[in-house]
């Protein structure tokens, strides 16, 4: 357990970076793609929101570039929205579809939407939900009678299902061989002028490419004052640390040698909860 917060119960898809695509639906099936900043937004932690005007029933729907094992879900409505809540919300996965409206749908839960603070609710109301081998996922509330709501925070956990994207990295633990688990980097309860290291190692899963000019940095969708980024940076020897790291090429199979993560929670830090997340990209594969 992460302080106290339960542990994340998997691993937090970075849908806003990772080239899922977002769509609204009307409820006459009309099709809007949501841009990058509105799939930030939904993924964030803070009280930013998408207002859907699309009538009732609407949807948002995520459609990822390859098929995923989607492991537990996130939904909240703005605490402060003057829209009625949906009085529910149906999670419907499909294995085909290109649209978000054709293919294939199964509903895999209804829920009573919660119009709640995003802290500590994304934390806190994490459902469990198991979906294997989908291609998308999509939320549709039925509003009672009303023709608009307002969503903060949409986070969808898992990973490709197995034989899925097989040309990526993957974080990995600094001595096992196997990815680092969803809270790893999770500092739990950290006081004011604090600091801590935590160790990893990036592999690349390919079979086949080469990955080149990696890097590995950090971001947070939900800033903090001072940055949060700030608070931690990055070293491939433990003794040089800076904001970001490239770590070269890996081959095949290969796996980095060990980085260091430091924390250094400044005396002036906000005291609120914060995630932050740490990726590794390559600039090409070959």
């Amino acid at each position: 357990m992460a302080g106290n917060y339960p542990d994340a119960p998997s691993w937090r898809m970075a849908y806003d970076r990772d080239g899922t695509q977002g769509y609204l639906i009307s409820s006459t099936g009309v099709i809007t793609q949501l841009t990058s900043g509105n799939l930030a937004t939904l993924n964030d932690e803070g009280e930013s929101y998408l207002t859907v005007t699309n009538g009732s029933p609407s949807s948002v729907v995520f459609i990822f570039p390859e098929l995923r094992d989607v492991d537990a879900l996130f939904y909240c409505h703005l605490l402060a929205s003057p829209f009625a809540v949906p009085t529910t919300m149906t999670v419907a996965v499909s294995v085909n579809t290109t649209n978000g409206l054709d293919g294939t749908w199964s509903t895999i839960g209804t829920v009573v939407p919660p119009k709640v603070a995003v802290k500590p609710a994304y934390r806190t109301g994490i459902l469990s939900s198991t979906a294997l081998a989908v291609r998308a996922v999509k939320f549709t509330a039925v509003n009672g009678g009303g023709a608009s709501w307002d969503a903060s925070a949409i986070h969808l956990y898992g990973e490709p299902a197995p034989g899925e994207n097989p040309n990526r990295l993957a974080l990995w633990h600094p001595t096992l061989d196997q990815r680092v688990t969803a809270a790893y980097f999770d500092w739990g309860n950290v006081p004011r002028s604090s600091s801590a290291d935590r160790t990893f190692r990036v592999k690349n899963l390919s079979a086949s490419l080469t990955g080149s000019s990696i890097r590995v940095a950090m971001e947070a969708l939900t800033d903090s004052t001072p940055s949060l980024p700030g608070w931690h940076s990055l070293s491939m020897d433990g003794t040089t640390f800076l904001a970001q790291v490239t770590i070269g090429t890996l081959a095949p199979g290969a796996i980095s040698g060990v980085l260091t993560l430091r924390r250094i929670t400044p005396s002036n830090a906000a005291l609120s909860l914060y995630s932050m997340r740490v990726f590794a990209e390559a600039t090409g594969w070959a």
